[in-house]
């Protein structure tokens, strides 16, 4: 696998509490007022499954912005055991169905990695879609989906619903493991 980490600089070191000379204070108080206002990437780190090109520069953004990494695999799908074990550091993991191949293809890797860590938050892309999707209709699969081409905006949107939509299916599935268990 071909792994590749984009610039991982804690925000902390980026921004000091002082300005820099000639900047104002406003551009100071956007960033901190973000940060007050809670991290976009609480683990600080995505993954990317896909190839380079835009999707991957607009996450690289998000990711510098954050202070976060990137880490992409562009050499196929990502073995469900690995996110199994590094879930715990992930915020989110970022398949580019159009990488994959068709998109049933896609669906049952999406499915795969769901079973190996519910957990984990996961957004698909892909131009075959008909529209971004941020509800949890697709929750078996995938926490949100968004149309390709992907701009920061959306991508940004999309983390966020995607993290509420995960919260809401870890929810469910716990009553149908109690269920299952105990034979009710």
């Amino acid at each position: 696998m071909a792994w590749k980490f984009s610039k991982s600089i804690a925000e902390e070191a980026r921004f000091p509490d002082a300005s820099p000379r000639g900047q104002s204070d406003s551009v100071s108080a956007n960033r901190n007022s973000r940060c007050v206002a809670g991290r976009l990437l609480p683990k600080r780190c995505i993954v990317y499954c896909g190839e380079p090109g835009a999707i991957r520069d607009e996450l690289a953004q998000i990711c510098e912005h954050e202070g976060a990494r990137l880490l992409s695999s562009s050499e196929g799908a990502l073995p469900g055991a690995w996110l199994a074990l590094h879930t715990e550091e992930i915020d989110i993991l970022m398949v580019d169905g159009d990488y994959l191949g068709e998109i049933e293809d896609t669906i049952d890797y999406c499915m795969r990695v769901r079973r190996a860590c519910p957990s984990l938050p996961v957004i698909l892309v892909s131009s075959e879609m008909r529209a971004d999707d941020l509800t949890c209709e697709r929750m078996q699969a995938c926490d949100a989906t968004l149309k390709a081409p992907v701009s920061q905006v959306r991508l940004e949107k999309a983390v966020i619903a995607a993290r509420q939509n995960n919260a809401f299916f870890l929810s469910r599935l716990h009553p149908r493991i109690t269920q299952y268990v105990h034979g009710v």
